[in-house]
């Protein structure tokens, strides 16, 4: 039986704007159409698509060799698969209207809707070996989570409706493996990279930055359409909700000033130094080099940022540089210590005499040291004791004039495979003596 094929108009430009979404296969001898609908196809009938799109006019009679384009969406698939690496703080994972209870090794499928609240993170891992995290006030949606048996190729799609994810992309070994991320303004295609994509809340704008390999980005939803350019490392792309795309080159990373400082304040605190075109700086804390385990994160204006406390340990800390147009620039990652030792003292007249007191927090055992000068901070102390575990000393025999001091700690920490201790003092104070 001969099956004609008609292709209208619209058909046709449908069939154009949709080549990138097909995948070619090369009939064999003893193939037909039908044989091939049942054993790739999700659905028999669909062989129909396939003889329409490839001119086919016969479906049983198909020559050795031919070369048919088959539309991805018709292929069938097994289920992916995604985990949930690591969390923290309040997110939230849904999957057919049911919520699911967050938990490190948890299977995530197509399909998942996934949001985080301040302060808190999360990173997928996908079959492939790829990484997806959120950071805090974002929300996804799994598109596709699929692995296309006609090709054994991945293809996964992932929707950010608000906030930003960061795709660290494992290199797609066929020709046929499809990563992509939706906003609701553009879309990019990633062939093994690192790239980052945030939807601006107030503009609505879509920022694509790529710190490693190369991104396609596209304004709207389809790649195909026309206009879509190349992002390579080092440069970003913003498309806007008009459909107008603008292409930047990346700002350089910021450097951190006294990369060896332990964060001891009750705040963590990080100088930063960067080009005179930046505007602001983003920080991420992370417990592991790979950036997985997100612990904290800060953005701000100028070159210092402040963190919340976190607990103590070693860190790795993520730094770029925010420019006026938008775009976050290339990260510098540098490992750092968390112990935190604050201190402080105090110094006035008692009954019995001049009574000195400091304190502080910390976990870990701490000795003290209180050094008094007379006269000048420069003089040789007329006391230096050290190695006190106590909290104030009172001195009945100062002579009247002007007196300088200040009081040190050592700390232990409390982790006992870390055998370095801290040393702070605090700034020279003056007491003056009148009997």
């Amino acid at each position: 039986m001969a099956f004609g094929l008609v292709l209208a108009p619209s058909e046709a430009s449908a069939q154009k704007k949709s080549n990138a979404d097909q995948v070619p296969y090369v009939f064999e001898r003893g193939d037909t159409l039908i044989d091939f609908a049942d054993k790739y196809l999700r659905k028999r009938s669909d062989y129909f698509a396939v003889q329409r799109i490839n001119h086919i006019a016969d479906p049983r009679k198909i020559s050795i060799g031919k070369r048919l384009r088959i539309p991805v969406k018709l292929l069938k698939y097994r289920p992916s698969e995604a985990s949930l690496s690591a969390f923290r703080g309040a997110v939230a994972i849904s999957s057919g209207g049911r919520n699911m209870t967050p938990s490190v090794g948890l299977d995530i499928g197509e399909g998942s809707k996934i949001s985080t609240a301040a302060r808190s993170f999360l990173t997928l891992r996908l079959e492939d070996g790829s990484k997806v995290s959120l950071p805090s006030n974002s929300r996804v949606r799994i598109s596709r989570l699929r692995h296309i048996l006609l090709t054994d190729s991945i293809d996964y799609e992932i929707a950010v409706d608000k906030g930003r994810i960061r795709s660290k992309v494992a290199p797609l070994k066929k020709k046929a493996d499809r990563y992509r991320v939706r906003t609701p303004v553009a879309v990019s295609a990633v062939r093994g990279t690192d790239y980052r994509t945030r939807v601006d809340e107030a503009s609505g704008t879509a920022f694509s930055e790529t710190v490693e390999g190369e991104v396609i980005v596209a304004a709207g939803e389809d790649l195909n359409k026309g206009g879509a350019i190349s992002v390579p490392a080092g440069t970003g792309a913003a498309a806007a909700v008009g459909g107008k795309l603008a292409k930047a080159e990346l700002l350089s990373p910021p450097e951190l000033l006294d990369p060896a400082k332990v964060q001891s304040e009750s705040e963590l605190r990080f100088a930063l130094a960067s080009g005179g075109s930046a505007i602001g700086h983003r920080i991420i804390i992370a417990s592991d080099a790979g950036f997985v385990d997100v612990v904290a994160e800060a953005q701000g204006q100028g070159s210092g940022i402040q963190i919340p406390a976190i607990p103590n340990g070693r860190y790795f800390a993520k730094m770029t540089a925010l420019s006026a147009d938008g775009f976050e620039g290339m990260p510098a990652a540098y490992s750092f210590k968390r112990q935190l030792s604050t201190l402080g003292g105090s110094a006035d007249a008692g009954d019995f005499g001049y009574r000195f007191k400091w304190g502080g927090k910390g976990e870990g055992q701490r000795f003290y040291r209180l050094q008094i000068l007379k006269d000048s901070k420069t003089t040789v102390p007329i006391v230096d004791e050290a190695g006190l575990m106590h909290s104030a000393v009172t001195l009945s025999d100062l002579a009247d004039g002007d007196y300088f001091w200040r009081v040190g700690v050592i700390q232990l920490s409390s982790d006992q495979t870390d055998h370095e201790a801290i040393e702070q003092w605090t700034d020279f104070e003056k007491l003056t003596v009148t009997n």
